[in-house]
C-alpha cells in the first residue's frame, strides 16, 4: 500500500481526484499540489485576516466620525444600519440587526466599540458598500475609508472578490486553478487603500509571491 494512501480518504476521493486531474495522473505530484495548495491557503488567510481588521477599523472610525445619533452607530435604532430601509419591500437592514444584536451577546455587554467590532464577521462589513448603501453610507462617510475619487462600485467588487477567496481558503476549498498572484495583488492594493503601511507590510514579507514561485506545476495564469 502506498504510503500517501490516506490522502484519498482525508481530502475525501472526489477532492482528491481534482488534484490527481492537475497532475495528470501522477499520483506524487497530486500529493505535492495538494500541500502547497494547503500552504498557499494559509498565506492568504493570514494576509486576509490582517484586511479584514483594517478595513473594519476604517470603517468604524469614518462612520464613527460622521454620525452624531445619542449612541454608537452600530446600536443607535436610527442608524443607517439599523433602522428600517425597505428596498422592494425587503428590509436591507433585518440582516444587519440580526449580526450586530449576535456581536453584542458575545461581547458579553462590552458595548464600547472594539469588543463589538470585532465580533462582527465579514459578512457584515462586505457589504457596507453594496449599492443600496450608496446614499446612506457610502455619500455621507464611508467613502472618507479611500482614497480621494474612489468609486463605491469599484470598491465593492474588490471588497467582493477577497471575501469570496477569503471564504474559500477559510472553507479549505482548493486554490490551484485560482489567479493566485493576480489575487495577491489585489490584496496588497486593497490593504493599501485603506491602511498603506499594511500594504507595504504584506507585499514586504513576500511569503505570498516566494511561495508561488515554488509551485509544483510552473502553470500560467
Amino acid at each position: 500500500m502506498q504510503a500517501d494512501h490516506w490522502y484519498d480518504e482525508y481530502l475525501g476521493r472526489e477532492r482528491f481526484a481534482s488534484f490527481l486531474e492537475a497532475a495528470d495522473g501522477d499520483r506524487k505530484l497530486a500529493v505535492a499540489l495538494v500541500d502547497w495548495d494547503r500552504e498557499m491557503r494559509g498565506e492568504l488567510q493570514k494576509g486576509l485576516g490582517e484586511w479584514e481588521i483594517a478595513l473594519r477599523n476604517a470603517y468604524d472610525a469614518v462612520i464613527g466620525a460622521w454620525w452624531k445619533g445619542d449612541q454608537h452607530w452600530l446600536l443607535d435604532p436610527h442608524s443607517p444600519v439599523r433602522r428600517q430601509i425597505l428596498r422592494k419591500g425587503v428590509d436591507i437592514n433585518a440582516k444587519p440587526r440580526h449580526a450586530i444584536s449576535k456581536a453584542v451577546r458575545y461581547a458579553r455587554g462590552d458595548t464600547s466599540g472594539g469588543q463589538l467590532i470585532a465580533n462582527l464577521t465579514l459578512d457584515f462589513w462586505r457589504y457596507l458598500t453594496v449599492p443600496s448603501r450608496e446614499k446612506s453610507l457610502w455619500v455621507p462617510a464611508l467613502y472618507r475609508a479611500y482614497p480621494e475619487g474612489s468609486s463605491r462600485e469599484r470598491i465593492d467588487v474588490e471588497v467582493n472578490m477577497l471575501y469570496r477567496l477569503r471564504n474559500r481558503v477559510a472553507h479549505h476549498e482548493p486554490i490551484i486553478r485560482k489567479p493566485i498572484s493576480r489575487l495577491a495583488v489585489r490584496l496588497f492594493l486593497s490593504c493599501e487603500q485603506i491602511r498603506p503601511e499594511l500594504g507595504d507590510e504584506l507585499q514586504g514579507r513576500q511569503t505570498i509571491s516566494a511561495l508561488w514561485d515554488k509551485r509544483p506545476l510552473p502553470w500560467q495564469e
